[in-house]
């Protein structure tokens, strides 16, 4: 069984943000199956790397959704994105000197609390921010040829 597993409640409810978080679900997965089938260091470290890339390219995503939708707080949300990779980096550290498996594991369980908290707490507050100005025309509008 996967260490996170994907449910209708974790859901934004915009196909696009869902669509990240799975991402970020699966890689924390990763990171989690590859710590409990002993994968060397270095595979585990490019997993957290990939991890932290895909945080930033989601992130991004986001901060321009926002901003073309006229979200109000989208400024605070960026910053609250700056602190969650801080958040990450300093986990990726922890995760690298860490020499028993209670201090993966916690490192672990602080990955999914991120993710739940950022999907719960921060992007829940915007969806409907975002349904009432059109995402969906804002997302299509994306996908038009220039």
């Amino acid at each position: 069984m996967p260490f996170i597993v994907w449910t209708s409640e974790m859901s934004v409810d915009v196909k696009m943000l869902d669509n990240d978080h799975k991402r970020l679900a699966i890689l924390i997965n990763d990171l989690h199956a590859g710590l409990m089938a002993g994968r060397d260091s270095k595979d585990l470290d490019h997993i957290f790397d990939e991890l932290i890339a895909y945080a930033r390219v989601h992130f991004a995503q986001e901060e321009r959704i926002l901003a073309e939708a006229g979200y109000s707080g989208a400024e605070a949300h960026k910053l609250e994105h700056e602190q969650k990779i801080k958040l990450l980096l300093t986990l990726q550290a922890r995760f690298q000197i860490a020499k028993e498996s209670a201090d993966y594991l916690e490192v672990l369980d602080q990955l999914k609390e991120w993710l739940f908290m950022h999907m719960e707490r921060s992007d829940k507050q915007f969806v409907a921010h975002l349904k009432a100005t059109g995402i969906d025309a804002i997302l299509a509008g994306w996908n038009e040829p220039k």
